[in-house]
């Protein structure tokens, strides 16, 4: 094949990766409330653009000091060019980075092994559990994984196909220094830690060693610095320790080590899955022979995961999503694995292991269609306690169908334009899974917070502001839209602004009238839990992400009662509740 009808058939292949991952992506973005983190980046870079500041981070007015601001920036870009920064623009950016990481693990593995570990290697990410869980979410995950995955493949790149020194070790510094400004000094350490023992491994100091890599150090400072300098002088230093460290101090604790360390590989497994059954493979030494051509990109990949496992495996607050920066290379290495163990001798162990792991898909596939096909002809009321729609749920028992019979065919072909067709089948199922199933389900467990909220702003006079006293809850005030300032706590009646009318406040599970919960990331404190002045409790809304019928965190809207008097009320109960207490205790 010529190289220019190998060029073309590439980019065809890297055509349909971008549809087969824009769609799973893309599809129902906006289909979910937004919940966790997503709030957070959402407010913030509302907030930027309101204020035009892109250094300093702010919420509520105050300055956000969790991390460095890429994510809110990406998010801020989407909401400029949509008008708004709505559930859209807040995810959008997940989307885009996790089709570039795709694309990413394709060049990369395309470069250095055959085409279909490239495909199988991008789709494996692509639908990897905790990727089709967290891809399309707000979140700051998948723009890192981006730019992590970025600094290690393409250096390694660099240096497998002799690009110029200079320009290797400044794009390994330079994405290095962009993943920095998502989520802090992880990157940059995974970068500098994985490189140095690819090349000691390699006997290849003086390519460490070269004016090359401080050029590449220089641009990764630069890049910081541009940022890092006047959010400096714009805040203080201890804001600028806060944004660097705090990740750390998060995870790096001794309570549930030992506990930690029994499940979280377990926890990787289930996070990789469904490709993970097939890494058991490489135990086997006639596997592992197999990957003999592929040893320099192997050797690599093996190196990067095993540098960086430890550092989330013996940290105690280390969470399954924690390692996925690392996840490209894990889907390299399961597409070279693919490759090999499908075409090994059918007599042979490697062989053997791509049958069973088209049996296990095969199994999990056509048991969910069963599941769903079945619930598709029971009654109404049966079929609504799974979240689905009749005709998605017999659609989805289809399509299972369909793909089982693929994966059989491959099975029992072997042939390698049936093993393109059997991932592709495996792929598509999961994001089906991903886009359908588990959407249809958090649609109906979620906690929507607009109709309340909506509601919540009819019973306020038009053009009336609010506050709110200590900080509140960031996916309330994304939902709110607009601003609400952040006041501290009224502990005496001079505390109260004369211009307010309408406050807001959190109310916490535990809260006291001696002693209430306030604050904002890793920054908490206490107060009172009384208010020292007359007013009224306008509605009590819930803002966690689960719907439950208890209220243990929720968001209090007040209203100040005119003439203003001063009046010790108990804040930490509904006001309903407080009033009868104090009509029993005057009764008798």
């Amino acid at each position: 094949m010529s190289n220019l009808s190998t060029k073309k058939s590439d980019f065809v292949v890297a055509a349909l990766i971008v549809v087969i991952v824009t769609t799973i992506y893309g599809a129902r973005l906006g289909a979910l409330p937004i919940v966790g983190e997503e709030s957070r980046w959402g407010t913030a870079a509302r907030e930027m653009l309101a204020s035009g500041d892109w250094i300093v981070p702010r919420q509520q007015g105050r300055v956000f000091a969790e991390r460095p601001p890429l994510t809110i920036w990406a998010i801020a870009v989407m909401g400029a060019l949509r008008g708004e920064v709505d559930p859209i623009a807040v995810r959008l950016p997940s989307v885009i980075a996790v089709v570039l990481t795709s694309l990413l693990i394709f060049g990369y593995a395309r470069s250095c092994v055959s085409r279909f570990a490239a495909w199988a290697g991008a789709l494996a990410y692509a639908t990897m559990a905790q990727v089709a869980q967290i891809g399309r979410m707000g979140e700051s995950e998948s723009l890192f994984t981006l730019l992590c995955g970025a600094s290690l493949l393409l250096w390694h790149l660099g240096y497998v196909k002799k690009w110029p020194p200079l320009a290797t070790w400044t794009l390994g510094f330079g994405f290095a220094a962009l993943a920095a400004m998502v989520k802090g000094p992880q990157a940059p350490t995974y970068f500098v830690a994985i490189t140095s023992v690819y090349l000691l491994w390699r006997r290849d100091w003086r390519y460490a060693l070269s004016w090359h890599t401080a050029v590449g150090g220089l641009v990764f400072v630069a890049i910081i610095a541009a940022w890092q300098i006047p959010f400096y002088l714009a805040t203080d230093w201890q804001a600028t320790i806060a944004t660097w460290t705090g990740l750390t101090e998060d995870r790096i604790r001794l309570a549930g080590l030992a506990q930690h360390i029994i499940t979280y590989p377990l926890e990787t497994f289930v996070c990789l899955l469904p490709w993970s059954p097939i890494l058991v493979a490489l135990i086997s030494r006639k596997t592992r022979a197999l990957l003999a051509d592929d040893a320099t990109v192997v050797t690599f990949l093996l190196t990067s995961l095993a540098v960086a496992y430890p550092t989330v495996w013996i940290a105690a607050g280390g969470r399954g999503r924690y390692f996925m920066p690392l996840y490209p290379c894990a889907a390299v290495l399961i597409g070279i694995t693919i490759d090999r163990c499908s075409m090994a001798v059918r007599s042979d162990y490697p062989r053997r292991a791509w049958h069973q792991f088209l049996l296990l898909c095969g199994a999990l596939i056509v048991t969910n269609g069963l599941i769903f096909g079945v619930a598709g002809a029971l009654p109404d009321h049966w079929l609504a306690a799974l979240f689905q729609p009749r005709w998605f749920a017999i659609s989805f028992a289809a399509a299972a169908t369909l793909a089982t019979y693929l994966a059989w065919r491959c099975y029992r072909s072997g042939s390698r334009r049936t093993c393109y067709v059997a991932i592709t089948a495996i792929a598509c199922m999961v994001g089906l899974a991903a886009t359908g199933l588990m959407i249809n389900v958090d649609v109906g467990h979620w906690n929507d917070l607009t109709g309340a909220v909506a509601g919540l702003k009819e019973k306020m006079p038009a053009g009336a502001s609010l506050v709110s006293f200590s900080p509140i809850e960031h996916r309330f005030a994304f939902y709110y839209s607009k601003p609400i300032a952040e006041l501290g706590w009224p502990l005496t009646l001079d505390d109260l602004p004369s211009d307010v009318d309408y406050f807001c406040f959190m109310r916490n599970e535990g809260d006291t009238a001696a002693r209430r919960v306030c604050g904002r990331g890793r920054n908490w404190t206490t107060t009172p839990g009384t208010l020292p002045f007359a007013w009224e409790e306008i509605a009590t809304l819930y803002s966690e992400r689960e719907v439950s019928g208890e209220l243990p965190r929720s968001v209090v809207l007040g209203r100040v009662v005119r003439p203003l008097r001063a009046e010790v009320s108990d804040a930490t109960v509904p006001q309903a509740a407080a009033s009868k207490s104090r009509l029993a205790a005057r009764a008798w």
